[in-house]
């Protein structure tokens, strides 16, 4: 066969590699699989209906990202985060999101500010129903959303790697919370404002301690806040 006839199979390969990945993906963020369940390559590919070589790629990319981990000997396993881990993935989403209120701030448009609080929206829709899981899938699309406006092509791949740590150690909508999820919901729109306020300093701050999960006004000055943070995750 002709290297120009191989060329199209190897293409379909990568597509198909590519959709395996981020289904994969998908099935570790919405806790399909779960933190420490065993990836098995010939059960993925014979599930999937495809060969074990695309399932292979896919899993080695994930491994990269940090989402699944392989053991010698013993396979690869949905990738767990301890406590430690969790606090630097903390910090890591007050750094990001930080950074992103400055980018945002003054230049969010009509289009994005309207998606934003129709998400606000939604979690308020969620709250009233009581599912937690909604409302969390739709916090995460909302930050997700102010990261993606910051125009930075880096912070979303960023925002990637820490995710699942947030959504594994219930960083971000801990579902274990008993207080009023409206509330929770209501200081999004808070976080919305801020971008449109004339203080880039004070839209930053108030992102921040949204992460560190203080109160809806920020303590000022906000970098020794976060200072202290990252000294007492350290010390433990």
């Amino acid at each position: 066969m002709s290297e120009s006839s191989e060329m199209p199979l190897e293409f379909d390969r990568g597509l198909l590699s590519d959709r395996i990945y981020d289904l994969v993906r998908s099935m570790i963020k919405d806790s399909t699989l779960k933190p420490g369940e065993q990836v098995v390559e010939s059960q993925l590919a014979r599930r999937l209906s495809v060969s074990q070589a695309p399932v292979r790629e896919a899993l080695k990319r994930l491994t990269h990202d940090g989402l699944v981990t392989h053991i010698r000997h013993h396979g690869s396993f949905v990738t767990e985060f301890s406590k430690r881990e969790a606090d630097d993935a903390r910090i890591a989403r007050m750094a990001l999101e930080g950074m992103a209120a400055r980018l945002n701030h003054g230049r969010i448009d009509a289009d994005t500010r309207a998606r934003l609080m129709a998400l606000v929206d939604s979690m308020h829709e969620s709250a009233d129903r009581n599912d937690i899981a909604a409302f969390r899938e739709t916090d995460f699309e909302f930050h997700r959303a102010i990261i993606e406006a910051s125009g930075n092509v880096y912070l979303p791949r960023m925002w990637d790697i820490v995710e699942p740590s947030l959504r594994s150690m219930h960083v971000l909508s801990d579902p274990g919370y008993d207080g009023d999820w409206h509330v929770v919901a209501e200081t999004h729109r808070g976080l919305v404002d801020a971008l449109a306020s004339g203080d880039p300093d004070a839209a930053s701050d108030l992102f921040v301690a949204h992460a560190m999960g203080l109160a809806t006004k920020p303590e000022h000055p906000i970098g020794p806040a976060m200072n202290r943070a990252i000294v007492a995750a350290r010390a433990e």
